[in-house]
């Protein structure tokens, strides 16, 4: 009877184990694609382009906007988008 009970905690370790390690691997995605989700790669198609974003927390940021020469910064959050400021467009050039 003993190596029933040990054959039966052996498979529950195992299996304890194997769910541990899908979990670590499920984790280590989700913060791979949360890493490089918000990744801006600036485009040279169209007038509208996202120049940089400040994350203030986890579900909040500044956004700037540069849509032809003028350039604009955007609140984002949970209560949606809000025009904070527009850039003066010499303050903009220094940046570039």
């Amino acid at each position: 009877m003993m190596t029933g009970e040990t054959s039966f905690a052996a498979m529950m370790a195992q299996s304890i184990g194997a769910l541990a390690l899908v979990l670590a691997i499920f984790a280590g995605l989700v913060w791979l694609i949360k890493r490089f989700q918000d990744k801006v790669v600036p485009s040279k198609e169209g007038q509208m382009q996202v120049v940089q974003r400040l994350h203030i927390d986890s579900k909040n940021s500044v956004i700037e906007i540069r849509h032809g020469k003028q350039h604009y910064l955007l609140g984002v959050g949970v209560g949606g988008v809000q025009k904070i400021a527009k850039v003066p467009s010499d303050v903009a050039e220094q940046d570039v």
